[in-house]
């Protein structure tokens, strides 16, 4: 067990919030969003509908632990090597098997056409034009649109500028908001890329992480998070706002290290396995519910057998995929920029020697 004044343990303790928070997102798309989507088989008892704004959460968890990564990266390459080992060979694995379940056994429903199945391996696929094979892909182009425009930063030296960065972010996300409520054109393209409708959350990250590292100047990132809640009070549905606001009390309490009691093992292991259930629960979920039901199986009970399935699932992936890819994709980055031991003068001489 990590100790729990250790700075590693605050980051099991956002590993774990990752983990409950993929897990809301799951459980509202078992009960909530398949009622919607298919049905449940004399009706579902439960409506989790507060589930899907894990995602919020999501957000704010990358917003910081983005920023922490860049502080401590030393050059463009290792951050893309990272963040490319994290986020394609699990992704493009939990995509095939999801299409394998689909195209086998799965709801007519859930089927795409070809061309759209292949632009999910892009994971792009969204502002290419073309639908999601798993509806909870959506996130995951907004996640890497949010990874190059802090790289961007980085790579200009600004990210010591990143509360100016934030202020405009916050301006543009108002602008589309309004121009969204008002019905007036806003570029899609600017939208979409700089994700205007989510970089508040992303930032509060951002600002939480600073709040941390340097309380000398917890009244301008105070201010500047009471900023992103306004321009989210502006621009946004008024859900967003309260859902802004959990997520502030939650990482406040994270802040204040209150939140050390998330430093158990279960919670470790949902954090750990986080990534690789959030790409597989949904689609191979719905399609487990569909035939449980159909075999007589209650509502309630085919989802909690869903969800075990789905932990299994995301398990194996995690050890047999995600973490060794990791490993190998780091490893091979590591030992080829790693400088080659000097040979010793004897040594060298010998090898012009016997070279051709």
């Amino acid at each position: 067990m990590v100790q729990e004044n250790s700075p590693s343990a605050r980051v099991v303790e956002l590993d774990a919030l990752r983990g409950l928070a993929a897990v809301a997102v799951m459980a509202y798309h078992y009960t909530t969003r398949y009622s919607e989507q298919i049905g449940h088989v004399g009706g579902m008892p439960l409506d989790l509908l507060a589930g899907k704004y894990g995602v919020q959460l999501f957000f704010l968890i990358s917003g910081f632990v983005i920023f922490m990564t860049l502080e401590r990266t030393r050059t463009a390459m290792d951050f893309v090597v990272s963040r490319f080992s994290r986020l394609f060979p699990a992704y493009w694995t939990g995509l095939s098997l999801t299409a394998l379940v689909v195209y086998t056994i799965g709801l007519p429903i859930q089927q795409l056409p070809l061309r759209d199945l292949l632009s999910n391996y892009t994971m792009v696929q969204e502002f290419l034009g073309f639908e999601h094979l798993d509806g909870s892909y959506w996130t995951l182009q907004i996640e890497l649109f949010f990874y190059v425009q802090m790289l961007m930063w980085f790579l200009l030296g600004q990210l010591k500028r990143i509360h100016w960065i934030i202020a405009t972010w916050l301006v543009l996300a108002a602008i589309e908001g309004l121009c969204e409520k008002h019905q007036v054109h806003f570029s899609y393209a600017l939208r979409e890329l700089m994700i205007l409708r989510f970089i508040p959350f992303f930032a509060m990250g951002i600002l939480f992480y600073r709040l941390r590292q340097r309380p000398q100047e917890w009244r301008l990132n105070v201010l500047m998070i009471a900023l992103c809640l306004l321009a989210i009070a502006v621009g946004e549905r008024p859900i967003f706002l309260a859902v802004a606001v959990f997520c502030c009390a939650v990482f406040t309490a994270f802040t204040a290290g209150w939140l050390r009691f998330l430093n158990r093992r279960v919670f470790a292991f949902l954090g750990d396995i986080s990534y690789s259930l959030y790409l597989v629960h949904q689609a191979i979920g719905f399609v487990v519910i569909f035939y449980l039901e159909k075999l007589g199986v209650p509502a309630l009970v085919a989802v909690a057998l869903a969800m075990g399935f789905a932990l299994l699932l995301a398990f194996a992936m995690n050890r047999l995929v995600e973490k060794p890819a990791m490993r190998a994709i780091r490893g091979a980055w590591k030992r080829r920029v790693q400088p080659l031991p000097q040979a010793a003068p004897r040594e060298c001489e010998q090898a012009v020697k016997d070279s051709p």
